[in-house]
């Protein structure tokens, strides 16, 4: 992670649990996703989004897709926007992460829940999960956010409109200043 995150060493058991939670949502989601939808996966839009010019949203989201070898899945676009305009990784970790941000921002779906209860499972996130949170809460809502509306603009301008204020590096911060930043949010 590059922002919000607490300096310190990640423990084994984190590691493996966030191996784990990686490898269920590639296994139990990802790759079923592409092979129901396999014949829907939106090759079309792909190629559309690729042909659009270097660092608009279209281009950029098409570029993530294909850096980590997935599909656009009918339904789960605005997921994978979500994860372009707000800049978090798809890594297990990440993901928790932008879940938590995703409930800050008002996005109270059960998805969201389901997936972030697995956190319960890694205290060593909780505080920098609590940061993504408050951070949610303190932009703009995503919820009018579609790729068919911003295809075409520049990333670095949406990402300005929806990370008001924008998001600050805490890697050098200590953590108890992270504690007194979070309480008063």
């Amino acid at each position: 992670m590059n922002d919000l995150t607490v300096p310190g060493t990640v423990s084994r058991s984190r590691i493996w649990l966030g191996n784990l939670t990686k490898y269920v949502k590639i296994c139990c989601v990802i790759k079923p996703l592409q092979f129901l939808f396999y014949g829907k996966c939106c090759s079309q839009k792909m190629q559309h989004l690729r042909s659009l010019p270097e660092h608009t949203v279209g281009h950029d989201l098409a570029k993530l897709l294909d850096d980590k070898g997935l599909k656009l899945i009918p339904g789960f676009e605005k997921h994978d926007l979500n994860h372009l305009i707000l800049d978090y990784d798809m890594t297990p970790e990440e993901e928790l992460c932008l879940q938590a941000y995703l409930i800050g921002n008002g996005h109270w779906q059960l998805q969201c829940f389901l997936f972030l209860s697995s956190s319960v499972l890694l205290p060593g996130l909780w505080t920098t999960l609590w940061a993504h949170f408050c951070l949610g809460r303190r932009n703009e809502s995503l919820s009018s956010l579609t790729l068919e509306d911003c295809m075409e603009r520049q990333t670095e301008q949406v990402r300005r409109q929806y990370l008001r204020p924008r998001r600050r590096t805490v890697s050098s911060v200590h953590e108890s200043q992270i504690r007194f930043a979070l309480s008063t949010s």
